[in-house]
Order: C-alpha cells, then structure tokens, then sequence
C-alpha cells in the first residue's frame, strides 16, 4: 500500500476534484480538472496516490442509487473501495438535516436521511442567462464588478434563478419535519444572494463551509474510520454565539462586537494609528448590502453568506490568523432613531458572552477609530489570538468589524482595519 494514503474522487459534470489523506494528515485537495481533460479514473489514483493507496473513496451524487459496477471497476485500484453520495459526504462533521448543492449542471436537495431533488438551474443556466463566460460569473463572487457586469446587476438575475431551488428546499424541509440547519455547497455556494435567499425562506440556519465547492471530496475521507481522519480545527471563532430575533424574514440581531485597545499595542512599536481619506476609494470590497475598501496588499479570500460576513486577509498569507472580518446584521429597526435601544441591546449581547465564558474586556460605546464613533471592544482566544471589535451602526444595520492579529502581526492589521472601518458604508 502507498504508505497508507487514502484518496477521493469526485467526478462532476464539469470538474473532477481529488482528495488525499496521509497517515496523520488532513484531507487535502490536490487537484481539480475540468471534465474534457479527465484521463480516467487508474491515472487519476496513480498520479496522486501511488499504486495501491490504502483506501479508494469514490463520490456519488446523491440521488444515484446504483454505483456497483463503478466499485467493481475501481476494486483493482486499491486495498479498499467504497462509495460514499456527495450530501453526506459534504455533511460529515456538521449538524446539517440537509444539503443544497448548487453546482454547475444544476442544483441538488438532498434531506439527509429522506429524499433528493435535482433542478436543472445551476451555473450553465446562469451562465446563459446572463451572456458570459463561467470565469467571468465566478470573478464576481468575490469583487464588485467583472468586465461590463456589476454585483447589483446580475443580483436580480441570481434571485430570480435561484427562487425556484430556495422554494424546493423550504417544502422539502417542511415534508420531512425539519427546519435546518442546511448545508450549502458547490460552486454557486459562494454566490451571496443564494445564502440570503435561503435566510429569507424562514430557514433556521444555513452553513456555508471554507470550500464549499470541494466540500464533498474533502469530507468523503472523513466518513471513514481510517487514521488521518479527524476533522482539522476550525479557526477562532471571531464572534459570540448570538440568539436569533424571531421576525417574518428571520431577521438576526447583530453580534456583540469590537475592541479598541489595539491602539496601546501600537503607541508600544512607536506608530500610529492610519487615518484613511474620505477620498479612499470605495471598489475593494461590495457585497452583503454594504462596500468598504479594499487595504493595499490584502485579499478578499472568504467569508460566511450566512451571516453576511467577508473575510479579508494578507494577500501573501492568506491561510495565516492575522485577518479582517466585516459582518452586517439587520436589526428590523433604524438605530438612528433608536440609539439608546440599539446599545442596550449591543450591551446586552456582550454580557451575554462574558457569561458563557467569552474572555472580553474593555467594552467602550463612545470610542473613535479612525475617526469614526464606535462601540469597541476585545476578545481574546486561549490561544493568544487578540480579536480587536468595531461596530457601527447605518440605517437598519449593525456593521461589524473583527481584526485578529498575532503578536507580529499587530501593525499589519491595525493598518488594514483602520481602511476598513474608516470606508464601510451600507451600500
């Protein structure tokens, strides 16, 4: 066997994906293939896997029931074949009662443990309807405008395909007796408006994982029971865990967020804190209902749909724990016409987190940062990570904004979350 090395294969209608595991390692995505350019399935396991790896998982769609042959065929292949469908695969590790797979030739429902349900409204179908090619779609995931499209453009075209799925779900779940949370992946996972849909639906919670688009190939080799097969630490939490406010759309309140001692680290490396213009160009970062710039040398590489969150990192490091995170949550009223509610309720979130066991200290609500009032704050993680909190207030939304930093990375981060917070606005 090739020193105990598990593999897994996801053949999709576009993309094949493969997955490998070492002994004492995570799985790790090693390759993805467009489908015309697949040499089969032998190669796929020896280029990457050896000759005879320990274990061959192959990834089914979920409603295929049949896949013997395909198992007989790969038996040669390695010491041990199994096939596993892509819902629960994708699943493994979370709480999820059900799985939407939005991927390129359509869009899959899979209550786990019930029925399955595939629309022909995936990413070919967007492609069509709005002219361009994937790559062109794919770019505006992740920045404000790609060629002649823009975010606010194409959204009332993603809304209208995506209406169809959302609603599947929402009687799928409603059939099986159950409310959430569901698991959203595949390449359209990142699209924002298909997690706000969801959220919209009255859906209890909607998850969204770090690669969500490999989120099956990956989890495939954790179904198993194999060494190597632990689930790979997740990062810091950067908010507390918040109750959800009952409303016709499920609107959730804020987090409890911010922390402004930052600035005491920075007095100690002799520099201060940045000041971005008012002038600072607004084209980084837009998405969510809210846009803010984009700090030089950084990328936007993440993010949770389900809680309206970007994630913005070093562009030459961005697996590491220095990062900025923006989070917008609607509250259902007007703070501005509110503010003594709105605080007792931010007040009130964070004494929640001090009792269940959050470290959170110097919580201020008249603060300034670069040169905007704010409520801030800190959270600190048994690990050493400092979290600094900046909350703003707009319109019907609290806009928050996590910097966490190492030790080392404390000036780095003061600089890109001072852009941030100086340039974030509902949009």
């Amino acid at each position: 066997m090739a020193g105990g090395i598990r593999v897994a294969v996801q053949v999709g209608a576009a993309t094949v994906r493969v997955a490998v595991a070492g002994p004492r390692s995570d799985p790790q995505l090693v390759a993805q293939l467009p489908r015309e350019r697949y040499p089969g399935l032998a190669e796929v396991v020896a280029t990457w896997a050896g000759a005879q790896p320990a274990e061959l998982v192959l990834v089914h769609p979920g409603g295929t029931s049949d896949v013997a042959a395909e198992l007989a065929a790969a038996a040669p292949l390695a010491a041990s074949v199994r096939a596993v469908p892509a819902p629960v695969a994708a699943a493994e590790g979370t709480d999820a009662v059900a799985v939407l797979d939005a991927g390129h030739s359509g869009v899959e429902i899979t209550v786990l443990g019930g029925g399955h349900a595939h629309l022909p409204c995936g990413g070919a179908v967007l492609d069509a309807e709005l002219g361009v090619a994937p790559a062109m779609r794919e770019r505006l995931s992740l920045q404000p405008q790609a060629g002649s499209l823009t975010t606010a453009g194409v959204a009332p075209i993603l809304a209208e395909v995506f209406a169809g799925p959302v609603a599947a779900l929402r009687v799928a779940l409603d059939r099986a007796g159950v409310d959430g949370p569901v698991l959203i992946v595949g390449g359209l996972a990142r699209t924002p408006v298909l997690a706000e849909l969801v959220d919209a639906a009255g859906v209890r919670s909607a998850i969204v994982p770090t690669r969500p688009e490999a989120a099956a190939v990956l989890g495939a080799l954790r179904t198993s029971s194999g060494p190597g097969d632990t689930e790979p630490d997740p990062p810091p939490s950067l908010l507390p865990a918040l109750p959800a406010r009952p409303s016709a759309m499920r609107r959730r309140v804020g987090a409890a967020l911010a922390a402004v001692v930052l600035a005491g680290a920075l007095l100690a490396l002799g520099q201060a804190l940045p000041r971005p213009a008012a002038a600072t160009p607004l084209a980084g970062v837009v998405q969510y209902g809210y846009r803010a710039a984009l700090p030089d040398g950084w990328a936007h590489t993440g993010g949770r749909p389900e809680r309206r969150r970007t994630l913005l990192t070093p562009a030459a490091a961005p697996q590491g724990s220095d990062l900025v995170a923006i989070e917008a949550s609607p509250l259902g009223y007007d703070p501005g016409a509110e503010p003594e509610r709105a605080a007792r309720e931010l007040r009130a979130v964070y004494d929640a987190g001090m009792a269940g066991g959050a470290q959170l200290t110097d919580y201020d609500p008249t603060a300034t940062y670069a040169g905007r009032p704010v409520t801030a704050y800190r959270q600190q993680h048994p690990d050493g990570l400092v979290v600094d909190w900046y909350v703003l207030f707009e319109r019907d939304t609290q806009l928050s904004v996590g910097c966490q930093h190492t030790a080392a990375g404390a000036a780095a981060v003061a600089a890109a979350c001072a852009t941030v917070v100086g340039t974030l606005h509902r949009s």
